[in-house]
Formats: C-alpha cells, sequence, structure tokens
C-alpha cells in the first residue's frame, strides 16, 4: 500500500473515530456533571434568576446583526479549536467541547427542577444544537489530523506507525483539512446560526 491510500484511509479513520468519540465525550460530560449536580445539590437559584433575567428579553423576531453575531462566534469557537491543535500536545483542543457538554449537563440539571427556565434553555439549544455540535465534532476529527501532524513533525523519533504524515509537505497534507473546513463545516454553521437567529426566538416565545 502506497503512502497516499494508507493516508486517505488514516483520515477517514480519523473522521470516523473522532466524529463518533465527539457525541460520545459530548453525552458522557453532560451526564457527569448532571450526577454530580444532583448527588450534592448545590442551590442554582441565583444562577437561575440570573438566566431568566436574559432570556426574559427575547422577542420573536430578529435581525441579521443578531445572525452575523452568532455565526462570528460559532466561527471562533471552531478556531480555538484548530489554534490548539496547533499545540503539539494531544486532546488539548478538546477542551471546548469538554466546557460545552458541562454547561449541557448543568440545563439538564435546571430542567429538572421543574422550573420553565430550564425548558427555555433546552429550547434555546435545540434544534440549532444538532449541527452546531456536529460541525464542532467535525471540526475536531480535523483537528486531530493537524494535531497528530504537529506532533509528528516534532517526535519523528518516536517509532509509530504513521511516523511518515510528519514528512509530508504542509501544503499537501492541509489542503485536504482546508477544503473540509470550507465546504462542510462553515456552511453548517452557518446554517446553524440562520436556525438560532430566527427561529430558536420564535420556539422562545412560545415556551416563555
Amino acid at each position: 500500500m502506497d503512502n497516499t491510500t494508507a493516508l486517505k484511509q488514516w483520515r477517514r479513520r480519523q473522521i470516523r473515530d473522532n466524529f463518533v468519540a465527539a457525541w460520545v465525550v459530548l453525552i458522557l460530560v453532560a451526564a457527569l456533571v448532571y450526577g454530580l449536580l444532583v448527588w450534592f445539590k448545590p442551590d442554582i437559584t441565583p444562577l437561575k434568576q440570573a438566566l431568566r433575567a436574559s432570556l426574559s428579553g427575547i422577542k420573536s423576531n430578529s435581525t441579521w446583526q443578531t445572525f452575523l453575531q452568532i455565526a462570528w462566534h460559532n466561527e471562533r469557537a471552531v478556531g480555538v479549536v484548530f489554534l490548539l491543535a496547533l499545540i503539539p500536545v494531544p486532546l488539548l483542543y478538546w477542551l471546548n467541547l469538554v466546557g460545552t457538554a458541562a454547561s449541557i449537563g448543568l440545563v439538564l440539571y435546571i430542567s429538572g427542577h421543574q422550573t420553565n427556565t430550564g425548558l427555555l434553555i433546552l429550547t434555546g439549544l435545540l434544534p440549532h444544537g444538532i449541527f452546531e455540535i456536529s460541525c464542532f465534532a467535525l471540526a475536531l476529527a480535523l483537528a486531530s489530523q493537524l494535531n497528530y501532524y504537529m506532533r509528528s513533525r516534532t517526535k519523528n523519533w518516536r517509532a509509530r506507525r504513521y511516523d511518515w504524515i510528519g514528512q509530508l509537505s504542509w501544503r499537501s497534507f492541509v489542503g485536504p483539512l482546508v477544503r473540509q473546513y470550507l465546504l462542510i463545516i462553515i456552511p453548517g454553521l452557518i446554517l446553524a446560526a440562520v436556525i438560532e437567529g430566527f427561529v430558536t426566538p420564535w420556539l422562545l416565545t412560545l415556551v416563555r
């Protein structure tokens, strides 16, 4: 098997394994945070009041400015993932996903207290969250390739099956990642921003 074929197979495995792992980590961390909160039963009244206040001014209409702000926020979050992937330290680029999962666990805990605040937040997370998190998971899959490439370039002395990846030129390795980012992740994040900016506010007024 030549290196070109091996690289394509390796990329496919990285995307498949990390995409699935991202969703699994999200569910497990959210469940863990939820379980810890149920166990310790902290007082979340101030948090609920703050969340309620932040959601009280939501209107059913939205603006293109709101959409652009959401889209920019999503792009920045993904950008941080790729920036962390450039650091030759494994799994550092997963920090954003872990933080997101922890916040979802908190939302589930608030929802379990029979308060409309939790329902509001859950409505605010869906349905755009499905697209947003899926794009985030794909970004992690691409970032895993980039991170391995950076580590392989700096630690080729370590005997690994795919150490030859670090010997590839920067352009030939990163080019496919950039194309997938431009053709899949950016459109997916834009779709998520459209839903969050124009559909979610209307849904929130129905359950408020």
